[in-house]
């Protein structure tokens, strides 16, 4: 889908979330994700930093960019941190951000706060986001999908060569992580994510985490809500609970994951060779605990850091 001569990607990966200091990460609607078009990253360069040049068509003050290339910034060094990529080619290029004002996005991308295409060369956000306090970890998930997408190369990541729940799980714990970086992370802003995982059948979860279809060119937003849930609760359970002991540094082996994909393997062969276990063993023992759990979901997310969520949930339905 060309626009203004330049490609976004066939796919892009969006997120959109409460305002306010609680940030529930909830896609309100999914034309980005379905693949419908959107409008190319345009607009004057307003400001350079770093490795980050902000652009907008909208009226944008020199404090405004400064603020919005310092947070794209630090919220990148981050995810380097975290992630400890190898030295992939192009993972260190620039990268352009284009600020939209709130009536700009509201009618080129509705529902959406940021967008982040496969090509992993630019990201969209709207600028009321720049001095929001969900502003910096919306920015550490979207530079996290930015990140595995350069590792990946555009041709493979538009593929789906590796399934969303993973891809988001990814994005969403990045984003949980920095939220603890910063310490603004509070158990209730997850309670909706967690409550969607406390209430899905094994069946269901099963279907979600080996059919990728299940939510790729849906236009259901449930269930990409159901996905992208489920896949950070994959993330969470592998690194804490997995055969009694977890993975304790199992975010950063997921670029490992990516890196192997990029250079041919399958997802399944690069899990296998990075965690030591199949994705299939992995997936039947969370299956074999979401059977055993139906009559006290709370149970699936003890030892996580969902856990006080889901307590505070299995409060209310008590009541």
């Amino acid at each position: 889908m060309p626009i203004n001569g330049e490609r976004l990607g066939p796919s892009p990966i969006v997120i959109s979330s409460r305002r306010g200091f609680h940030f529930l990460l909830v896609l309100l609607a999914l034309p980005l994700l379905l693949g419908a078009k959107v409008k190319t990253v345009s607009g004057p360069v307003l400001y350079s930093d770093g490795i980050v040049q902000v652009v907008s068509q909208d009226k944008l003050g020199t404090a405004e960019c400064k603020e919005a290339a310092k947070m794209v910034n630090a919220a990148w060094k981050f995810d380097l941190n975290v992630m400890r990529w190898s030295d992939s080619p192009g993972l260190h290029r620039p990268l352009t951000l284009q600020v939209n004002d709130t009536g700009r996005m509201k009618k080129e991308n509705p529902g959406m706060r940021a967008i982040t295409p496969f090509n992993g060369k630019s990201f969209i956000i709207r600028a009321d986001l720049v001095n929001d306090p969900s502003g910096p970890i919306t920015c550490a998930h979207e530079l996290g999908h930015m990140q595995a997408f350069r590792v990946l190369g555009e041709k493979r990541a538009g593929k789906h060569l590796v399934p969303l729940y993973f891809i988001e799980g990814h994005g969403l714990i990045m984003n949980r992580l920095y939220a603890d970086h910063l310490r603004i992370s509070s158990p209730k802003d997850w309670t909706k994510n967690v409550g969607t995982v406390m209430s899905l059948s094994p069946e269901e979860a099963s279907v979600i985490l080996t059919d990728d279809s299940y939510s790729n060119n849906e236009k259901n937003p449930d269930k990409t809500f159901k996905m992208e849930s489920l896949g950070v609760y994959f993330v969470e359970y592998m690194r804490t609970r997995y055969q009694g002991k977890g993975i304790p540094d199992m975010v950063p082996k997921m670029g490992r994951v990516f890196e192997l994909v990029a250079r041919g393997k399958t997802y399944e062969q690069a899990f296998k060779q990075v965690y030591g276990v199949s994705v299939n063993q992995a997936v039947s023992e969370i299956v074999d605990l979401f059977k055993r759990t139906q009559a006290n979901p709370a149970e699936r997310c003890k030892g996580t850091r969902f856990e006080v969520a889901s307590q505070i949930l299995a409060g209310k339905s008590r009541k």
